[in-house]
C-alpha cells in the first residue's frame, strides 16, 4: 500500500516525537522510518500498522491516493475541545 510519507512526518512531529524516538515507540528502525517519510519506500502492511498504532490513527489516514497524496491533510488533534453551550 502506498503511503503519504510527509503526512506521517507531520503527524509524528505534531505529537512531539523526534524520528528515532518515534521509531523506537513504533518498533521499527530509524532509517526505515526515514525512508518511509521521504517516500523512498513503502512499508510492509505490518510495519504500517505499527506506525499508525503509534500515531493513533488508521491506515487509511496515511494511505496515498492515485496521485500519491493522502486524503487527510492535517494530523488529528490529541486534545479535543467543545464549544460552550448556551444557557
Amino acid at each position: 500500500m502506498k503511503t503519504n510519507g510527509p503526512l506521517i512526518r507531520r503527524r509524528r512531529v505534531a505529537l512531539g516525537h523526534g524520528m528515532n524516538r518515534f521509531a523506537e515507540i513504533a518498533g521499527i528502525s530509524g532509517p526505515a522510518l526515514s525512508r518511509i517519510e521521504n517516500g523512498q519506500r513503502n512499508p510492509r502492511p505490518e510495519t504500517l500498522k505499527k506506525i499508525t498504532d503509534a500515531l493513533g490513527c488508521q491506515i487509511t489516514d496515511v494511505a496515498a491516493d492515485a496521485d500519491g497524496d493522502a486524503g487527510v491533510a492535517a494530523p488529528a488533534s490529541v486534545e479535543r475541545t467543545t464549544a460552550p453551550t448556551a444557557k
